[in-house]
């Protein structure tokens, strides 16, 4: 499930977390999980990669970044989003690539507990979207 946010509202949101999962495909069509410290640059996200990371992440370029919850109960922060290669740069190590990745949604989940109907979503486990007005999540309004 993605939900539209503005970016300003998901920079806030990926401040809380300390690092990511990207997933990409790679070409034989199988998932490719990394992880990472993604940094904001303007209005998308930076990430320094592998050469197998940058091919997937580009060739495909529709990519998913997870950032995992800090505790037990907490909720996965997920922003899907398009990936480009950044050519000519000199601010990654030797063998790695930056991609730059714009986003497109997010929204934040966590599996439902047992007996859970609903969240205000309508997703069957206990999915949050990031509100583009104020910063919270909806629960934090309700």
């Amino acid at each position: 499930m993605s939900i539209p946010v503005e970016l300003p509202d998901l920079q806030a949101k990926t401040a809380e977390y300390t690092w990511a999962y990207l997933l990409t495909v790679r070409p034989d069509a199988t998932p490719h999980l990394v992880s990472l410290s993604p940094q904001w640059d303007g209005d998308a996200l930076l990430m320094s990669v592998s050469t197998g990371t940058a091919r997937n992440s580009t060739t495909g370029a529709v990519v998913t970044l997870c950032y995992p919850p800090l505790d037990h109960d907490g909720y996965s922060l997920i922003v899907d989003g398009l990936a480009t290669a950044v050519d000519g740069t000199d601010a990654v190590p030797d063998g790695k690539h930056l991609i730059r990745f714009a986003p497109r949604g997010a929204v934040l989940h966590r599996s439902a507990a047992p007996g859970f109907a609903n969240s205000a979503t309508g997703c069957a486990n206990d999915c949050l979207p990031v509100d583009d007005r104020t910063n919270q999540t909806v629960a934090d309004t309700e």
